[in-house]
């Protein structure tokens, strides 16, 4: 017995009676090349359109079993209108696969075969990308418009530290139900941009595997755009700087530099104490960094690392010692080119020095240490390998 997906393709509209009857005229041709497996629908989420969009949809209805329209009865925008109509789609008409696509024909439907194999291979989610190879924006669209559009992606690209998806604002898009159900909650940006690339964002955030589509991006047939104006632009890039900022508060690497600071202070003051003591210039780098250590592994488990936290007296002891071990490296590090920096720039500088030693050579060596020897959240890639084999 053939298992047969629904899929359910939400189109919001407001103002576009005028191409309500030609798109779903070629929707229908395009659902016939679409294999069997896939139940193919169209959801209609009209924001009360003044022109009569809603009528002429109803009248389609007529002619389509596979027609369907839900209309708001204010204006919520774009994004508000892809909320209310996906979550209908997953609760009212049960669909296994949802397509974000525009009404005004800038989405190529001929894609949407090519949207399907992508989720047949094993994507969640499917964008439709203009700025990938073989995608493409209108040539006569103006300077100003190709600027804000291309230049936007490339901030955004460069922002998210994530090369691999080429396009975060398009609007042409198939997703499972349960991408949507993840992330839905999380969102409260729903102006054009900021709506799509938060949810790719949180999209991305919760493992769904994202694959793209190369879209040529066409002029809408009829009506006009409905571009963005320099607010929303503004809005956008500062939503994408915001999330970055509060992403890199609680990144790991952030708190781990946090820590790293506290090591360091840890450091200098036990250095300038035992120096003032009579120690050897050698040991009193060498025992303050050991207390550098304890409170940076200390600060580390219940903290930095608190998801994979090392608990028991037991593991707690031998991880402490194999911390030792590993730091070691950081000792070595500190006792020869402190002392030597100190000697070249002179001992009023010491804390340039270390400032710079800890900077330059010990964070990169404990970073790499601890999540690959201590913690363990990284993996070397022959392990890797031999973990899938």
């Amino acid at each position: 017995m053939k298992i047969v997906e629904k899929v359910v393709i939400v189109i919001p509209t407001y103002n576009e009676r005028g191409n309500i009857e030609p798109l779903l005229s070629t929707l229908r041709k395009v659902f016939e090349n679409v294999p069997e497996k896939w139940d193919m629908n169209i959801l209609i989420v009209d924001d009360s359109s003044p022109d009569g969009t809603g009528e002429a949809v109803k009248a389609e209805m007529k002619k389509m079993n596979n027609l369907y329209l839900f209309t708001n009865e204010q204006k919520i925008g774009l994004g508000g209108a892809y909320i209310k109509g996906i979550g209908y789609a997953i609760e009212k008409l049960k669909a296994d696969l949802i397509f974000e696509m525009d009404a005004d024909f800038q989405h190529d439907e001929n894609l949407i075969p090519r949207f399907l194999e992508k989720i047949d291979a094993g994507a969640d989610l499917v964008l439709g990308s203009r700025y990938m190879e073989g995608g493409s924006v209108p040539k006569y669209w103006g300077i100003m418009r190709k600027i804000l559009s291309m230049g936007g992606n490339i901030f955004t690209r460069v922002m998210m530290l994530d090369p691999s998806i080429h396009d975060w604002t398009t609007g042409f898009r198939a997703l499972r139900p349960w991408v949507f159900m993840k992330v839905k909650d999380q969102i409260t940006e729903l102006k054009t941009y900021s709506f799509q690339i938060s949810f790719l964002y949180f999209a991305r955030k919760a493992g769904a595997k994202v694959a793209e589509v190369p879209l040529n991006f066409k002029e809408r047939r009829w009506g006009e755009s409905k571009l963005p104006g320099v607010e929303g632009t503004i809005k956008t890039f500062w939503f994408v700087i915001k999330t970055r900022f509060f992403d890199l508060l609680g990144s790991r690497f952030f708190k781990f530099g946090v820590v790293g600071f506290a090591g360091f202070v840890v450091n200098f003051i036990f250095l300038r104490l035992f120096r003032s003591l009579g120690f050897a210039e050698v040991f009193a780098w060498l025992f303050s960094t050991e207390l550098a250590i304890i409170n940076n592994y200390t600060l580390n488990n219940i903290w930095t690392f608190k998801e994979v936290k090392i608990g028991g007296l037991k593991n707690t002891v031998i991880k402490f010692i194999q911390f030792n071990v590993t730091s070691a490296g950081a000792l070595i590090i500190q006792s020869i080119f402190g002392p030597l920096g100190v000697k070249l720039v002179g001992v009023e500088y010491d804390y340039l020095v270390l400032m710079f030693v800890i900077a330059v050579m010990v964070l990169p060596y404990n970073y790499l240490m601890y999540n690959l020897v201590i913690w363990k959240t990284w993996k070397l890639p022959w392990k890797r390998n031999s973990t899938k084999d």
